[in-house]
């Protein structure tokens, strides 16, 4: 497989900003994972294929049976990330979208939980913002989510570092894997730290948008769920994708625990977060790819410039 050389990391960076990473660290990577978790994921796959439909995920049924699969090999064995990585662009080339259910397994995913605790219970969220201000109204007719950024490293959280290392792995190794259809148009070269993101309840939403909607570099979105015990007919909050993939599709994602979904940024695949009537928890990383980047850097230096003028 030829390898893509990654951009050096910059002294100083915001929490928000880009994250690079070398490419040649994949099979590291991968091996430190295998390692790590050899001895706590012993167990059989459930079946050869180590496929599961889920019949549960709401309206579109077709639709969700072709996105949504079940990841029941063992965490950081070569053969779950190549299956993963497989997974990924297939479902991402027909459908825009790939849910993976039980991603990192129970204990990966209790820990996770208890690191995004700790960042609330630090008081560190704050109201998420629009991407662009619309005249009229506040934030909170549009999205009324609390987040937080974080690398997972300060303030210390192993287990949302792990799964950014994870997802990293997947998302790079799907990159530069050969025939891998609408991936191969770019060149993702970093990504964002992880947004943490909780809905307070009551009915909180995020009306029907587009993450990337001004070439702004972002290229896959990547988000993993935490929400223990989720009753999807009580609590709602499930995401709603409108697949130009599929015209007249909608799928309907429940935030369910240890449930990842991947997805195209841009106008490809609209999507809202429907009213939550507990507290909902998910975790954010958005992929970027390295051209569209470098061109929305330049707009904006080019811009400010002119604004000083």
């Amino acid at each position: 497989m030829p390898k893509k050389k990654g951009v050096k990391k910059p002294a100083t960076q915001k929490k928000d900003e880009l994250k690079s990473f070398d490419l040649e660290d994949i099979d590291k990577i991968c091996r430190e994972i295998d390692e790590e978790d050899r001895q706590k994921r012993k167990r059989k796959c459930e079946n050869e294929n180590n496929t599961v439909i889920n019949d549960n995920l709401g309206e579109n049924t077709e639709f969700h049976k072709a996105v949504n699969f079940k990841s029941d090999m063992q965490l950081g064995d070569r053969q779950w990330i190549v299956k993963t990585v497989n997974i990924v662009i297939e479902h991402l080339n027909k459908y825009g979208a790939c849910v993976i259910d039980q991603f990192l397994g129970e204990e990966r995913g209790s820990e996770i939980l208890e690191n995004f605790k700790k960042l609330q219970n630090a008081h560190l969220f704050r109201e998420g913002q629009l991407a662009s201000n619309r005249p009229g109204s506040s934030n909170v007719h549009y999205r009324s989510d609390m987040i937080t950024w974080t690398d997972g490293v300060s303030p210390p959280s192993p287990g949302i570092k792990h799964l950014i290392r994870i997802l990293d792995t997947i998302v790079t190794t799907a990159n530069t894997t050969s025939d891998n259809g609408a991936l191969s148009d770019y060149d993702i070269c970093g990504r964002t730290n992880a947004m943490a993101a909780c809905y307070p309840g009551e009915g909180t939403h995020y009306v029907k948008h587009v993450d990337n909607p001004k070439e702004d570099g972002r290229c896959i979105t990547a988000i993993y769920y935490i929400n223990k015990d989720w009753e999807p007919k009580r609590d709602g909050g499930a995401l709603k994708i409108y697949s130009s993939y599929l015209p007249g599709v909608v799928a309907t994602i429940d935030p369910l625990f240890d449930r990842v979904i991947f997805f195209w940024s841009d106008r490809r695949n609209p999507h809202e977060v429907m009213p939550a009537f507990r507290e909902r928890y998910a975790i954010t990383v958005w992929y970027l790819d390295k051209k569209e980047k470098e061109k929305h850097d330049e707009k904006k230096e080019s811009a400010a410039i002119a604004t000083k003028q």
